[in-house]
């Protein structure tokens, strides 16, 4: 997953290579996938803001980055505007439907596939710092009985 502000540097490079391509007749589909994904990179981080996790918590500002998804969310909508405009003037309304199932699919494909392997990283550094944590808060636990028991004789 990517930031709010690269996914829509990548949506306007994207809508530019569509526009392009459009106007000269040249199939845009590579152009329409890069947007896609960033459009779902941009509602992804929008959910994902709703219930951060616990590093995210205690590392970032929450309305720094609320205020960073908003724009970002407001800009993709009136370039998602201008492209299905332009879809739909070039290709008619059939070639719109297209156009909106493209973004179903690689909307699916990205919560299957990329979403997913995120989050499993961020569960796997916090469980291992968790355990890390539970493991020196034992250890030194451990320690201080020793002492403890080493200064009375028992051992």
């Amino acid at each position: 997953m990517i930031d709010p502000f690269t996914a829509l540097s990548i949506a306007s490079t994207a809508v530019g290579q569509i526009k392009q391509l459009v106007a000269a007749g040249q199939d845009a589909t590579a152009a329409l996938s890069k947007f896609a994904g960033a459009v779902s990179d941009v509602n992804y981080a929008a959910e994902k803001a709703k219930n951060p996790s616990v590093w995210k918590s205690l590392t970032g500002s929450p309305e720094a980055e609320a205020v960073e998804i908003y724009a970002a969310q407001r800009k993709l909508s009136d370039m998602r505007r201008e492209v299905e405009t332009l879809i739909a003037f070039q290709h008619g309304p059939k070639g719109l439907e297209q156009y909106k199932e493209t973004l179903r699919r690689v909307k699916a494909e990205r919560a299957k596939h990329e979403y997913r392997r995120e989050e499993l990283k961020e569960s796997l550094i916090v469980w291992g710092v968790a355990i890390l944590a539970i493991s020196s808060a034992v250890a030194f636990l451990a320690v201080v009985v020793y002492f403890i028991g080493r200064s009375q004789g028992k051992w």
